[in-house]
């Protein structure tokens, strides 16, 4: 999978500019009436931490127009976030040749191109056939859509995601929570500690810039541990190793190693009933939000304003160093301060900060 993304991002690099030269700019038509489209495709590339935080806004869309279809044209690595949900009709693959004629026959009343900097699926949207096409306006990208609205790095995602859509439906309503937002899952995964509260970390991160070394989250094991909870280690394939480091340093056996073991839909399941979430930077922290769990998160390069959890429930810890962030569409330069703004986040931090919460008690 890693090597068809770059390949992917290769693709975009040098043919997306050029494409967009070819083209000439989309005639912009009026944003439609709520009630008359009945099929939209919303495009979602990239990985599974956008994918989240494109439900909500997709969740309170299909409840405003009842008869809607959404059917979405992603990547199989953030298919998973798609399949949790009951208001998704289909879902399509943009790698797939199959899935693209199959959407291009169709035709939909609208699609709505959710990328915020690459070109593929602008040009893709491009060629697919609908009544309006819509997306960001970032790198020139609005000359394929109809309706195109600015992109703003110091908004909230799921509320871009909001403005977009709600924009080109012409629907005059604030962002808004509406849990649940996944589908009920019944299977106890956790039977070891029924009756029991649990708090559950994830320590990976997309990118080592974002991680907090492992002796620290072994620390902190440890110290929650001694309030009476258990801990629930979540993680993929990539956090095997680390997560073996973190578990090869704690005193503590009151541990649930969950590590690869979990599909997305269990992970879900698992954080609707914790007590508590601590995480990086990462598409996990946003699974934890529409799960509906209180969370704890460590931010360093990554835009605060933009990816940190909204709500009284949710608290950051971040150093806010004069050189972070440095992240731009997902992108962070090499760090000539060795991750300073990870490093100066201290056990003692995290500690302070499980304090603030009234049900964790510690």
């Amino acid at each position: 999978m890693f090597n068809s993304i770059k390949i992917l991002k290769f693709i975009d690099k040098c043919i997306g500019p050029v494409c967009l030269k070819i083209f000439q700019k989309e005639n912009l038509k009026k944003p439609i009436n709520i009630d008359t489209p009945e099929t939209i495709l919303v495009i979602r590339p990239g990985g599974l931490g956008d994918a989240l935080l494109l439900l909500p806004v997709l969740k309170a869309v299909s409840k405003k127009i009842k008869h809607l279809k959404i059917d979405i044209l992603c990547e199989p690595r953030n298919q998973q976030a798609f399949q949790t949900v009951s208001f998704i009709n289909k879902i399509l693959f943009y790698t797939n040749p199959f899935d693209l004629f199959g959407a291009y026959k169709k035709k939909y009343d609208l699609i709505i191109d959710t990328e915020q900097s690459h070109y593929l699926s602008a040009i893709i949207t491009r060629f697919l056939r609908a009544d309006l096409k819509a997306g960001f306006k970032v790198n020139k990208r609005q000359k394929m859509y109809d309706i195109s609205i600015p992109y703003h790095h110091d908004v909230y995602e799921a509320r871009m995601f909001w403005n977009l859509i709600f924009q080109t439906l012409n629907i005059n309503e604030s962002f808004a929570w509406d849990f649940p937002y996944f589908k009920n899952l019944k299977t106890n995964l956790l039977p070891g500690i029924a009756g029991n509260k649990y708090i559950c970390l994830f320590p990976g991160a997309s990118i080592e810039e974002k991680l907090w070394p492992e002796k620290r989250w072994a620390k902190t094991v440890d110290h929650i541990v001694k309030t009476g909870y258990y801990c629930i280690l979540l993680g993929g394939q990539k956090e095997i190793t680390q997560i073996k480091t973190i578990l090869n340093f704690c005193k503590t056996k009151k541990i649930i190693n969950m590590c690869n073991k979990l599909t997305i839909p269990e992970t879900t399941r698992i954080l609707q009933k914790a007590s508590l979430l601590i995480s990086t930077d990462s598409s996990i922290l946003h699974l934890g939000v529409l799960a509906d769990a209180p969370t704890i998160s460590l931010f360093g390069s990554g835009t605060e304003i933009k990816w940190v959890p909204q709500g009284e429930k949710h608290k950051v810890i971040n150093k806010n160093l004069e050189c972070s962030p440095c992240t731009k569409f997902g992108t962070i330069p090499p760090c000539p301060n060795k991750n300073a703004c990870m490093l100066q986040i201290t056990t003692k931090d995290v500690v302070e900060c499980l304090s603030g919460f009234n049900e964790v008690g510690v």
